[in-house]
């Protein structure tokens, strides 16, 4: 009997001890969540920080300097100068309202760079984007097979489109009018241009083709403001294709050429890009718009924010910017992949 109550006691034992080893072990995973979450709420809050700071400096930034053909301009006590320039000399023919690059200006082609802390942005101009409103037909035809949509399926996207965005209710050949929406529980066409590229994947069928929204292309590289040629020097390698019928060896190396040799005219374009253009001068676009883009994220972060900004510096009684819209979207690896920049400036 004796024997039998050790034994029981020597079992109990063990089982409490095992009880308490589990109990440790789950409280010092819990902890360790815990302590892991916290520290990631704590990158957020910080990140987030960051990035609202990184904004405000480049608010500030493209209100008091001015753009050139190479993009945003620093002030001058900021920027490293090649006293070889002669474009840089204060008393040079140009002065200082030159719209030729000066050195050192901060790209709006969408090249990341490193801003406040943790955060990183990119800026965009919207002149350098394919005007979707107003692109025509061959254009978006060239365009859509670039996204991988097939060749037969190109016409009737872009009859559709044309049917949602024209201020009339007739039907073109494979086109949509509001019935058709009806028939598939679909909101009816707006029946003017669009506000925002997402507003594409209203369209009839548009949201169906994959290869437009992987991501998120046809949002990247479209806007819905202008609807002039893209600006040569900012646009991305797809809409030099699609616009201007290039190769993507030339489309490519347009753009190298552009982070060295800013474009300002059509001759430069077709003799430093060896190509042959012929299109109108007074059509092209060198020179960066009021709309831009900024693209905004930070370390470690698996979201970014594009804020859509509008400069109204020239409109009376507007402040200098108007944000027209801020979206959150899935981190893209095109921000990612790219080595980022550092900027000329000590705001950053």
């Amino acid at each position: 009997m004796w024997h039998f109550q050790k034994a029981f006691v020597l079992v109990t034992t063990l089982w409490i001890l095992a009880i308490l080893t589990i109990a440790a072990s789950f409280f010092a995973l819990w902890t360790q969540r815990t302590v892991a979450l916290v520290q990631a709420n704590q990158d957020d809050v910080q990140g987030e920080i960051d990035m609202l700071s990184t904004q405000a400096s480049l608010i500030y930034l493209l209100t008091t300097q001015r753009m050139t053909i190479a993009g945003l301009t620093l002030p001058k006590d900021e920027t490293t100068e090649d006293p070889a320039d002669e474009f840089n000399n204060k008393d040079s023919f140009w002065g200082d309202d030159s719209i030729l690059s000066k050195g050192g200006e901060m790209a709006v082609d969408d090249q990341p760079y490193f801003g406040y802390g943790k955060a990183y942005f990119a800026l965009q101009d919207e002149a350098g984007l394919l005007g979707i409103n107003l692109a025509t037909e061959p254009i978006l035809t060239r365009f859509l097979g670039l996204l991988g949509v097939d060749d037969a399926l190109r016409a009737p996207l872009i009859a559709k489109f044309k049917d949602y965005i024209d201020t009339d209710d007739l039907h073109r050949l494979n086109g949509a009018e509001a019935h058709h929406y009806e028939k598939r529980g679909l909101l009816p066409p707006s029946n003017h241009f669009l506000i925002n590229p997402m507003e594409i994947k209203r369209i009839f069928d548009w949201a169906d083709q994959p290869s437009l929204w992987e991501n998120d292309r046809l949002g990247q590289l479209t806007n819905t403001v202008l609807g002039s040629l893209p600006n040569f020097n900012t646009a991305p390698s797809l809409v030099l294709q699609a616009v201007f019928n290039m190769t993507p060896l030339n489309a490519e190396r347009l753009i190298q050429i552009r982070q060295s040799i800013p474009f300002y005219s059509v001759n430069t374009v077709n003799q430093i890009g060896e190509l042959n253009l012929n299109i109108d001068p007074i059509e092209l676009n060198f020179f960066p718009s009021y709309y831009l883009r900024l693209t905004l994220w930070y370390e470690g972060a698996q979201r970014m924010r594009q804020v859509h900004l509008q400069l109204t510096h020239r409109a009376d009684g507007l402040k200098p910017w108007q944000i027209e819209s801020s979206l959150e979207l899935k981190l893209l690896p095109s921000y990612t992949q790219t080595p980022p920049s550092r900027t000329r400036s000590t705001l950053f």
